[in-house]
């Protein structure tokens, strides 16, 4: 098994590939698109100092993807220093148990330490069963992570615009007018 950092378009597809799988089994109730995932990935690969945004693939003896991390690195609101977020984390179900998803984070914790951040940052959510929340926060504990605070998730609810709201989209008509008047010229 080995983890590396994403570096080019087929590194972003094996992300692409893991967050469909991390979408079907464990966020099926969250939006989902998987062509933001891929711009995600392409801005990741594109920023070489990896500043604020990073993300490593882990891959068995076969050369298969079997997990990812993805993390942000954010300025503090408090102070001059900054915090690294785990954004995404998953393993398949086949290398749950294997040293993936340890390697994965220390992968992640180097990073962010290579950047002096003042935190680390790993969160879990899942929408439909606390127990494997309960289990990766107990690994966290043994790796040094405490508990703190808590997050709080509220979905919002909107009504669903009506065709004739879609129509009277003044951006739209704006859009449409300078594509028009440009036209013209």
């Amino acid at each position: 098994m080995i983890v590396r950092q994403i570096e080019n378009p087929k590194d972003g597809t094996d992300v692409e590939e893991l967050a469909q799988l991390h979408h079907d089994e464990f966020g099926t109730s969250r939006e989902f698109d998987r062509t933001a995932v891929g711009e995600a990935a392409f801005h990741c690969v594109m920023d070489k100092e990896r500043k604020y945004l990073n993300c490593w693939v882990a891959y068995d003896d076969y050369d298969k993807p079997i997990g990812y991390l993805a993390a942000t690195i954010r300025p503090s609101f408090y102070s001059r220093r900054s915090y690294a977020v785990q954004e995404m984390w998953y393993v398949v179900p086949r290398a749950r148990g294997t040293r993936a998803s340890i390697e994965l984070l220390v992968q992640f914790e180097r990073w962010a330490l290579s950047h002096r951040v003042e935190r680390v940052y790993m969160q879990v959510e899942h929408d439909a069963d606390d127990t494997l929340v309960v289990k990766i926060m107990k690994l966290m504990s043994r790796l040094g992570y405490r508990t703190q605070g808590y997050i709080a998730v509220k979905v919002p609810t909107y009504d669903k615009p009506t065709n004739k709201e879609l129509d009277n989209d003044r951006s739209t008509h704006r859009v449409v007018g300078a594509v028009e008047e440009h036209a013209a010229q």
